[in-house]
């Protein structure tokens, strides 16, 4: 408290709302606002940038609405279009002419018929409420109206690509994967920059909507109310924000749908060529097999040639001594049987205990 001004200071999460306020009675409340009085050096240190600068008047005013009210507002207005309504079951009758005055301000007049300070105050703190949610709301739609270009552009990369996909095209399934990861990452890039601005400008425009609806208007004849005023004017800002922000979600779900169409055409291709490659591999191993069978009883039969005739030599050196009754030729003919018999159980029991190893 500053004599009888008063300095009220709120923090909230991205603005911080500075009230000067008079009590008193004045000629002309715009004249010399509260601000006035404060040193303009101290106001020129205020850290940030201006959102929103509004003078307020509150007036007294019979107990029962009259007629005559929005004259008497338009008094302290600009000449020109009037929006008000009264509000708080006719407890609050609020006007402005929601225009940018010479010093960098706007007006309301707000003229009280209950006489109570508290509902007032509440019905001028939606007010201000609404003045900032609505400019804090609007930050993001420079950025939108930056952004349709640029998705505008991605939309025909990825109408491109999606097309080379279906229907081929001089790019390599590698070359047209590349390039949607390139995609993806560009549109992953764009939404992460810009995801916090938007989803704030949602919650902003709800709490708009909320701050209108409690403030319960009551439509005075020829004059257009706050809600419809700005819900009029609001209403095509806030579309372009939902829509481009709806836009980039899309691109991004397309453009992952496209990768993981080419993907899977890959793995298919991929697939198929294991399964030839699986082929052949099993022709070659039975070709191996075939080969290995042969060789076995090519060796089956030099085992057994070799074995008769060194039974044969020692046979036909025994004989010729006399100890022997077979000659060489005799004695290899009789145990020929045995011999390719011996060497055929000893190979396949070899074979088995080698299987049985396995």
């Amino acid at each position: 408290r500053l004599r009888d001004l008063r300095v009220k200071v709120e923090r909230h999460e991205e603005f911080t709302r500075y009230e000067f306020i008079l009590h008193g009675a004045a000629d002309d409340p715009f004249a010399e606002p509260p601000i006035g009085l404060v040193p303009a050096e101290w106001v020129e240190r205020i850290p940030g940038t201006v959102l929103v600068a509004s003078h307020v008047a509150v007036l007294s005013g019979t107990a029962v609405p009259d007629e005559r009210d929005p004259q008497d507002a338009a008094s302290w207005l600009s000449v020109g279009m009037i929006v008000g309504s009264r509000m708080a079951s006719n407890a609050v009758s609020a006007f402005s002419d929601f225009r940018i005055h010479e010093d960098g301000f706007s007006r309301w007049v707000l003229i009280d018929h209950c006489r109570q300070p508290a509902q007032v105050g509440r019905t001028l703190l939606r007010l201000l409420e609404i003045d900032t949610y609505r400019m804090l709301a609007l930050l993001a739609l420079p950025l939108a109206q930056q952004l349709i270009p640029e998705l505008r552009k991605r939309d025909r990369e990825l109408h491109t690509l999606a097309k080379a996909v279906a229907t081929g095209s001089d790019l390599s399934d590698e070359e047209l994967l590349e390039e949607l990861s390139r995609l993806a990452a560009e549109v992953e890039n764009l939404i992460s920059s810009h995801y916090y601005r938007f989803n704030a400008s949602r919650a902003y425009f709800g709490l708009v909507a909320n701050r209108l609806a409690l403030l319960r208007e009551v439509n005075i004849e020829n004059i257009s109310t706050v809600s419809g005023y700005l819900n009029r004017r609001m209403e095509p800002a806030r579309n372009t924000c939902d829509t481009v922000a709806r836009w980039l979600d899309d691109l991004s779900t397309r453009v992952t749908n496209a990768s993981q169409l080419l993907r899977t055409r890959a793995d298919v291709r991929r697939e198929q060529q294991n399964q030839a490659l699986l082929a052949s591999m099993n022709r070659r191993s039975q070709l191996q097999l075939r080969l290995q069978r042969t060789v076995e009883g090519l060796s089956l039969a030099a085992i057994t040639y070799a074995g008769v005739s060194l039974i044969g030599i020692l046979g036909g050196a025994l004989y010729e001594k006399g100890i022997f009754p077979f000659d060489s030729g005799s004695l290899e003919a009789l145990v020929m049987p045995f011999v390719a018999a011996g060497v055929y159980f000893g190979t396949r029991h070899i074979r088995e205990a080698a299987r049985e190893s396995d």
